[in-house]
């Protein structure tokens, strides 16, 4: 039984490797006709370090394929695939490498060939694959990140022909190994079976399974799209700085070759992307995710030099970039030419014609060389020919353009079109942008910005005759003022003219740059005009109308944005009006205010418990008084409250009224109490009520209470908050021997519950609010109780429990009736 145990234990663990072993992959496919695809899965394994088991373990692969319009995986997927290989990947990439690292990668591939009918949206294929190597320096946790090759088949009905694509295929891989502080030039092209437009470019690699299912063989395990993406190391690595490098990695767009300077050992996942383009359009992307391995070196030489996309023009410096050599030898690929070399470092040489020339470069240390050849194209200049400099007249334009012609333009405007409208002067140049190369050319546009005026325009707001002088004026300092040329609309050059009938002049002068300007002089004429307001005072909640006296067409505006001859109003103010004929016109200013109020009734009434008196209208000058729209006369008896309203006629005929509000209050509410008789010893407090606004007292106290401490009368007055005063008076009488200034303490008591004698002192003390207290003792001087009231007294119980018979101490302190102050000892027997 503990075998079978551990057998199950390590079977289970092989099932949960991880593809630590696993170095990189891309995913491709092949259109067969009949609506059949070939896929392809290229995976690339670390037969170093990878995990034999786990190599093993790959022996299948679970690729998926996933509906692209809804995202959904296909019936029956994922599907098993057994592969084929492996291929050793044995390529250095250097010549004279000394010591070469210890790497080992072998390549393997799968085949599946499945029948995908034109879908909307196409398809995509997933292979997913968990994890990566745990010593990966570029990635966050890679250790527990899995990779995700995967391609996307566009739908065929896209296509004009209807037939499936092939995708882009990469040519090689790069080497198994990277040499740090050694430049890598590596031809990182692919092909394409359709011959589509291919593009390169770096990007982020995919992730998917997990830790937890390493190798996924179900739908519900795998990741569908849109697939996540791998997290690099920010800030220090990123997609498209995978490596530390100098000069960093970069990917040819248009040629594919990847180069790069790494500067520190370690393990780096890149993405590199074909993508394809079908007439401008992007139909397709081949995505290939590679583990980088950058290793410390020794060599001897490496040669390398930079290549240019296009070579514009036929001579080129070309800029080495080898390492290591003694020295170098070019061939610049001319096969009809025996000299067409160079053994300069950075040489520069001039191509006999355009075309496309392999040229060679070799870098030579001792008796190791090593060797760099790339394609370089070279194409004619082509230079643009613009227009030759010139001359702007002011407010019109010029249209330039190169008189060869390019593929593209680029303006010093920011302009992309052929040509360029120019309406300011300067210096403008073009870039002619021909297969990617680009040449330059100038124009310098002067400016003429003379422009002829005439001075002397004028508005006659007359009916006597007019003469006027009109002249023309040039900028201050033109050469046209002895160049250029004149003429008037009648038929005059002179500088000036002389005019006596209204009307519009025209001028046109010319510069001697040929610049042609006019202006128009105005001579208007109109009648005089004249508009008086005067300030004026009327009666309220009446209208006045104003005439500005001038008839049409006269045009008439008033401050308040009305129009017309007339104006009515009822406000007052300062206002204006203004009177056009033509382009003369005349303004006044007046102020509108109303006659002043001739009589006021003054404030409003406040009175206290009744109301009867008279009001009176009696200024002279008044007349046509009515009281409440009753009443008529100057007088009015006033007997209740409310609103009193008066109506009168001013002396200027003007209506005016006013009104008041009579309030009546009653009295506020006092009661001091009645008279008293009281004890020597006792000091009432007299209260006059809350909330009053002023209190009074005959002692002189403003307070709401006193402490009445003699006998005598005691009077309050007081106002409420509306006014009304009011007033009350007490008598305090105060007797010493109005009760007994002595207590009696009685000798015993009897507390047993029968009604008699059950409490202690129980005596007929009488004052009020004086000083009264008692203090029981036992035999030891422990007090058992303390009262301060003659109507407290002792039950005989101590803490609830009855105290025993026997002979207790008292001691009474208290104050008579008058008003001294007495102290009384003894003892008293409880009796049970």
């Amino acid at each position: 039984m503990p075998r079978i145990l551990i057998f199950i234990t390590l079977l289970c663990s092989l099932f949960r490797l991880g593809a630590t072993h696993i170095a990189g992959g891309e995913m491709t496919y092949t259109y067969l006709g009949n609506n059949q695809y070939k896929l392809r899965l290229d995976i690339y394994m670390d037969c170093l370090n990878g995990s034999d088991q786990a190599i093993q373990q790959d022996y299948t692969a679970y690729i998926s394929i996933f509906n692209g319009g809804n995202n959904k995986m296909l019936s029956g997927y994922p599907k098993s695939v057994t592969r084929s290989g492996p291929k050793r990947i044995q390529k250095t990439n250097y010549n004279c490498i000394k010591v070469a690292p210890n790497a080992c990668v072998d390549h393997y591939w799968y085949e599946l060939t499945v029948t995908l009918p034109p879908n909307a949206g196409g398809y995509y294929v997933s292979y997913q694959r968990c994890c990566r190597n745990g010593s990966v320096s570029n990635l966050s946790q890679p250790g527990s990140t899995g990779a995700n090759f995967w391609t996307h088949i566009p739908d065929a009905n896209d296509f004009a022909n209807k037939v499936g694509n092939t995708s882009a295929v990469f040519k090689e891989l790069p080497p198994n190994f990277l040499c740090t502080n050694t430049p890598l030039k590596f031809d990182h092209s692919a092909t394409d079976a359709d011959g589509d437009s291919l593009t390169y470019e770096l990007y982020q690699p995919y992730k998917g399974a997990s830790s937890s299912d390493p190798q996924p063989t179900n739908a519900f395990q795998m990741q569908q799209p849109p697939f996540s993406q791998v997290n690099f190391l920010w800030p220090t690595y990123s997609y498209d700085n995978p490596i530390n490098g100098n000069p960093p990695m970069s990917i040819d767009t248009f040629t594919g070759l990847l180069t790069l300077t790494p500067t520190r050992a370690g393990q780096y996942v890149v993405g590199i992307k074909v993508k394809e383009y079908r007439n401008g359009v992007l139909i397709g992307e081949t995505l290939r995710d590679y583990q980088f391995n950058v290793q410390a070196c020794v060599i001897d030489v490496v040669a390398g030099y930079f290549v240019p996309k296009l070579v514009c023009g036929l001579t080129y410096q070309f800029q080495n970039q080898s390492a290591g050599a003694q020295r170098y030898h070019w061939d610049f690929g001319i096969d009809s030419l025996s000299n067409d070399t160079s053994a300069s470092g950075n040489p520069q040489y001039t191509f006999p014609k355009a075309g496309s020339y392999k040229v060679k470069l070799f870098a030579y240390k001792n008796t190791c060389v090593d060797s760099f050849v790339a394609l370089i194209n070279v194409v004619d200049p082509i230079l643009p020919k613009l227009p030759k400099d010139t001359i702007l007249c002011a407010g019109s334009k010029i249209i330039i353009r190169s008189a060869t012609k390019g593929d593209s333009y680029r303006w010093s405007t920011g302009s992309y079109d052929d040509s360029l409208v120019i309406t300011q002067p300067g210096q403008y140049w073009v870039r002619q942008y021909i297969k990617s190369c680009y040449w330059h050319d100038t124009i310098v546009i002067g400016s003429d910005t003379d422009r002829i005026q005439v001075v002397g325009d004028t508005v006659f707001c007359t009916y006597d005759p007019i003469v006027q002088n009109l002249r023309a004026s040039w900028p201050a300092g033109s050469s046209a003022w002895s160049k250029g040329q004149l003429e008037w609309s009648t038929n005059q050059s002179s500088p000036s003219i002389r005019v006596t009938q209204p009307g519009f002049y025209v001028l046109k002068g010319t510069t001697e740059n040929k610049c042609v300007s006019t202006d128009t002089g105005f001579i208007y004429l109109f009648p005089p005009v004249e508009v008086d307001i005067r300030d004026t005072l009327f009666c309220r909640e009446t209208n006045i109308e104003f005439d500005s006296k001038n008839p049409s067409p006269a045009i008439t505006e008033w401050s308040t944005g009305a129009k017309g001859r007339y104006w009515t109003t009822n406000g007052t103010g300062s206002y204006w009006v203004r009177v056009t004929i033509g382009l003369c016109f005349d303004q006044d200013t007046f102020q509108l205010g109303y006659h002043p109020i001739e009589f006021q009734m003054g404030p409003d009434l406040r009175f206290c418990s009744g109301i009867d008196t008279t009001l009176t209208v009696n200024q002279k000058g008044l007349s046509n008084v009515v009281w409440n729209n009753e009443i008529l006369g100057p007088n009015f008896r006033l007997t209740k409250p409310g609103k009193v309203k008066a109506e009168w006629v001013n002396s200027q005929g003007c209506y005016e009224a006013d009104s008041l509000m009579v309030s009546l209050f009653p009295l506020p509410g006092l009661n001091l109490g009645s008279d008293t008789v009281l004890c020597l010893s006792e000091n009432p407090t007299l209260d006059a009520g809350p909330g009053m606004a002023v209190y009074r007292w005959s002692t002189g106290a403003s307070t709401q209470r006193i402490v009445a401490y003699d006998s005598g009368q005691y009077v309050v007055w007081v106002k409420d908050q509306e006014g009304c005063w009011n007033s009350d008076t007490v008598w305090i009488d105060k007797k010493k021997d109005l009760f007994p200034s002595v207590i009696y303490m009685p000798t015993a008591f009897t507390p047993n519950g029968d009604g008699r004698n059950d409490f202690y002192p129980m005596n007929q003390y009488k004052v009020k609010g004086s000083l009264y207290n008692v203090k029981l003792y036992n035999r030891w001087g422990e007090k058992l109780a303390e009262l301060k009231s003659p109507d407290f007294n002792w039950d005989g119980r101590i803490n609830g429990e009855e105290a025993p018979q026997g002979v207790y101490v008292y001691l009474a302190t208290w104050i008579g009736c008058d008003n001294e102050r007495r102290t009384l000892m003894g003892n008293f027997t409880l009796l049970r």
